[in-house]
């Protein structure tokens, strides 16, 4: 059985409503990356193929959003995964309608996201069940099982260890066998997190690596497909590939760049906070939107967002020194407290923030005219190791406290 085909049978079962009751789903988290997107595909298809069960694998963004992550179309298209196979929060939607409960997995995350999934747990509709996630520990759930949470380059590994080391181990051979389409799905996110094995591996990602490349070796598609006339190996150009796909933007309008990797978090103190992670520098953004552009997208995503700071982490590698960058930005109302606008002075230590934005000198104009009317720092970010999934917890301890 392919992922296609456990995916289609789901679809059969559900519009004949064969399923029992309660339905059960497993999701990524809000930002919906690839990461997020094949440890749910994958969740729910391992666990089909161990006990017969069907999961809903679930996809926690709106279903126009799905073009806007190109190396996800990409990764899926090689596997024939379209996107009338997939579910979304629309579909979730519906899902809720008819059912008295749900029971839920998380994958890529520890604590429920999105306001959809946060109206039906609040309406006592949705049970967490399990969880396996490689970020904090926010300490909900804790009589989940399977409740796995470490740190590792990329939560798909947890999964396919938990899977593999559970109830697939005993028959290797078989597993692997029969599973490349699954190892290949999973090998995407593995390369693309850890910059093809570079960055942020850690045991279980080497763990799963090993079996991976064990399925593979014979693997006369998988070489055929990405091997080429250089001297690069079939893993770093699949990771190329996939890279390429990831940062292609072309055509994106701003609030497309906005959304392509978004999430959301209302903290303890009542602030509702997102956070759009962006793979091009400011400098890049102010030469490719206008300001009217800029600024009627920072405050129609408030708006329809109904958040009160907007949070834009950019990293890129700057073409005049080849030199891996990040920068911290932030935007809200005029009219909003004092403790966003200290916000960077607060973050200034842990995420050594600093005046030494690239291309500066293009980019105080737009500034200035966005803090006319609301209020838009940029600072260099000089602590580069820290991503969204770090910077989340400090501004999170910031506002509370």
């Amino acid at each position: 059985m392919s992922i296609k085909s456990y995916l289609t049978n789901l679809r059969q079962q559900l519009k004949s409503k064969s399923l029992n009751s309660p339905l059960t789903v497993v999701t990524g988290n809000q930002s919906a990356d690839m990461d997020s997107v094949v440890s749910a595909l994958t969740f729910a298809y391992f666990s089909n193929l161990h006990s017969k069960q069907y999961i809903i694998p679930l996809i926690n963004i709106p279903r126009r959003d799905l073009k806007l992550r190109r190396d996800i179309v990409t990764l899926l298209d090689y596997y024939s995964i379209t996107e009338d196979l997939l579910f979304f929060v629309e579909d979730f939607q519906n899902i809720v309608k008819e059912s008295d409960q749900i029971l839920i997995n998380l994958v890529d995350h520890n604590n429920i996201q999105g306001d959809e999934l946060h109206e039906a747990f609040g309406a006592g509709k949705l049970k967490v069940v399990g969880i396996i996630d490689h970020h904090e520990d926010e300490g909900q759930f804790v009589e989940s099982q399977p409740r796995i949470i470490r740190t590792c380059g990329s939560n798909s590994s947890l999964v396919f260890n938990y899977f593999y080391n559970e109830f697939f181990k005993n028959n290797t051979s078989k597993f692997l066998e029969t599973q490349l389409e699954a190892i290949k799905l999973l090998l995407g996110p593995l390369l693309i997190d850890t910059s093809g094995m570079t960055q942020k591996v850690e045991e279980p990602d080497t763990e799963a690596f090993s079996i991976y490349q064990k399925a593979l070796e014979g693997d006369e598609k998988f070489i055929q497909l990405f091997a080429n006339s250089g001297d690069k190996d079939p893993y770093t150009n699949y990771h190329s590939t996939l890279k390429a796909a990831k940062k292609d933007v072309s055509g994106f309008k701003f609030v497309d760049l906005l959304r392509k990797d978004y999430k959301q978090f209302t903290f303890d103190s009542g602030d509702r906070v997102g956070f759009s992670s962006v793979t091009k520098a400011f400098k890049w953004i102010v030469a490719n939107y206008s300001k009217e552009e800029i600024e009627k997208t920072l405050i129609k995503t408030l708006e329809e967002n109904n958040i009160d700071l907007l949070i834009i982490g950019t990293h890129f590698t700057r073409k005049d020194n080849d030199k891996y960058t990040r920068e911290f930005g932030y935007y809200y109302k005029k009219s909003e407290n004092e403790k966003f606008n200290n916000l960077h002075n607060l973050a200034e230590t842990k995420l050594q923030l600093n005046n030494e934005v690239y291309g500066a000198d293009k980019i105080v104009s737009t500034v200035e005219t966005l803090s006319s009317h609301g209020n838009f720092k940029v600072f260099n970010q000089g602590n580069i190791s820290a991503s969204r999934k770090q910077v989340v917890p400090i501004v999170k301890e910031i506002l509370e406290n």
